[in-house]
């Protein structure tokens, strides 16, 4: 068996630098022992290379639509380069690039982690024409396809995303968002009247939906605040809405707006003093219906409760710890309704949320998937293969 030293993660789909492929797989495959490289998006004008904590990171321009196969040729070149023994291949186009590699150097491995259901998530693409949604839903079928015959190892998320690959007889290691465990201590007297969005801004995920709620809110409640950590979505037009009707409602001091934190460590000291993280995502996206998104696992380690939508991965981990409540996340009444009891009850609120922080610590937690994605890459066998 030939010893594995380096690994390369590949995304086209996320920044070089997003927290689960960064801060969480390729810090543990690092701390392992491999020599890790990730290859993801960066700006919208060069290529940068950097360091993070031993992991050297290559930044590619982000390209949309015709203009990422560039994206994706650059991405290719540069993972030949890297001559690595793993590529670990976070997107079906990276997959792609992936089987290439090892159909000239057989050696490698590669595996194909399915961090979306990225079949359905190109048919929910309502900013594309229904023939390319089409086309694109059969070529990420195929390359999936693909990916059950040749892949090393597959990984996905949860379970309900699992069973596609399940149906085709493929053995699937599920390595769920988990959020690394901070050290953490109860904030029971300084917890805000506040409530956190994380995540793109856009309509899909019901931010819409939370600032008309925000506004009904504030009638009872004025000193109500929304913090929002996040980048408008470039494929929602919602943007020049959200001015507007902040605007016309005088929601200027209910609202805080921070575009980017550096470390997790910075997100955790952002939560930590709220009162509840909200998820909204909305109904009819197959890909966001089958979510269990990191936000969730992130707002539990920071001992916030928790209004989501009452999807079903999403229901399986707030019912299991009592963190929180679901609801039809696309009626603002309702959503205003909650956040009204959860102002009028805090009490009610901090006790779920320290109810979450207790299941993070005993099982929700980064630690656990770790276990589960270091035995792929067979670290406790003299890092050998998979």
């Amino acid at each position: 068996m030939t010893a594995i030293k380096h690994v390369c993660l590949l995304t086209s789909s996320y920044p070089a630098d997003y927290s689960r492929f960064l801060d969480r797989e390729a810090q543990s495959l690092f701390q392992a022992g491999f020599k890790v490289t990730v290859i993801g998006l960066g700006n919208k004008y060069n290529t940068h290379i950097f360091y993070s904590r031993g992991i050297k990171v290559i930044a590619v321009p982000e390209r949309w639509q015709i203009k990422k196969i560039r994206t994706l040729r650059e991405i290719a070149r540069l993972a030949w380069q890297e001559n690595a023994d793993v590529y670990h291949c976070i997107d079906p186009w990276c997959l792609a690039v992936g089987l290439h590699i090892k159909t000239y150097r057989p050696r490698i491995k590669v595996v194909y982690e399915s961090s979306e259901w990225f079949p359905r998530q190109y048919l929910d693409r309502t900013d594309l024409p229904v023939f390319i949604r089409i086309l694109g839903w059969l070529l990420i079928s195929y390359l999936e396809y693909q990916a059950v015959r040749k892949a090393d190892a597959i990984i996905e998320t949860n379970r309900l995303r699992a069973l596609r690959f399940r149906r085709r007889k493929a053995v699937v290691n599920i390595v769920p968002n988990y959020a690394p465990l901070v050290s953490y201590q109860k904030h029971k007297t300084t917890r805000n009247p506040w409530f956190v969005y994380t995540g793109l801004i856009c309509r899909p995920r019901g931010f819409d939906r939370l600032l008309i709620a925000l506004e009904k809110v504030k009638r009872r409640f004025p000193e109500v605040k929304l913090i929002v950590r996040g980048e408008f979505d470039p494929r929602d037009d919602i943007e020049q809405w959200v001015v507007s009707y902040i605007k016309n409602n005088n929601l200027e001091n209910n609202i805080k707006f921070i575009e980017r934190v550096d470390s997790y460590e910075q997100v955790f000291e952002l939560l930590k003093t709220a009162l509840c993280g909200v998820i909204l995502l909305q109904p009819g996206r197959g890909n966001d219906w089958t979510n269990q998104p990191s936000k969730l696992f992130e707002f539990m380690v920071a001992g916030l409760a928790i209004v989501a939508s009452n999807f079903p991965e999403i229901a399986r981990i707030i019912n299991d710890a009592e963190c929180g409540w679901l609801i039809d996340p696309t009626r603002p009444e309702e959503i205003a309704r909650m956040m009204e009891q959860i102002l009028s009850e805090p009490d009610a609120a901090i006790e779920r949320g320290e109810a979450g922080r207790k299941a993070a610590e005993s099982r929700y937690n980064w630690n656990t998937a770790e276990k589960v994605l270091l035995s792929i890459y067979g670290a406790k066998q003299n890092l050998t293969v998979l």
